[in-house]
């Protein structure tokens, strides 16, 4: 029996929704999307706003659909903008419909994603990485609990490469079907790819 299968790479994007500019204009301004969807089949990432200035009286209100709700309810956040740093939403978004200010900008800033990957109900297949100098870790973590459903230790080697495959049918990552995901965290690891179905 064939099974359909994709990867996902963890990674992250300052600029990937709004290019990195100065934001001024008649208020609330909707900011231009470069991009909606940070990748298929519902995997997301916490918005992050990056501010080249002092930004702390700026609301960014991000719009868009949770990772793992599957019927697609429209959520709303505000994120509170940073002097010379970088804000995250709470929310793990798999798509983002618009970003709002509700002051102009004084400086440059980009809208984009970063953190932890944010899967949705899925089985986890495969797992490739790639180790960092220090002994590190990943994990698999269903939102709904903090109990990890893979937890895997990586060695202190930055040559290390290494695949693993899972037994059966692979790691459910939530037992939820409706509006929970599980979190790919990690310590000490430059790169994973996981192979999902």
């Amino acid at each position: 029996m064939q099974y359909d299968v994709w990867s996902v790479k963890v990674g992250s994007d300052a600029d990937f929704y709004v290019a990195t500019d100065t934001y001024a204009g008649t208020l609330p301004l909707l900011l231009p999307l470069s991009n909606t969807v940070p990748g298929r089949n519902g995997y997301g990432y916490k918005v992050s706003v990056t501010s080249a200035g002092d930004e702390t009286g700026v609301g960014f209100t991000i719009t868009g659909t949770k990772v793992g709700d599957i019927g697609g309810t429209t959520v709303s956040e505000t994120v509170v903008g940073l002097n010379g740093d970088t804000a995250y939403s709470t929310t793990y978004f798999s798509s983002v419909e618009s970003v709002s200010i509700n002051a102009n900008t004084t400086g440059d800033v980009s809208i984009g994603y970063g953190g932890n990957l944010a899967l949705p109900r899925c089985r986890v297949k495969g797992l490739y990485y790639l180790a960092s100098a220090n002994a590190g870790n990943i994990t698999v973590t269903p939102d709904s609990t903090t109990l990890p459903v893979l937890d895997i230790d990586t060695p202190a080697n930055n040559t290390v490469v290494n695949s693993l495959y899972m037994a059966a049918e692979g790691v459910l990552t939530t037992n939820s079907s409706t509006k929970d995901f599980a979190v790919v965290s990690n310590t000490n690891v430059t790169s994973i790819t996981l192979i999902c179905g």
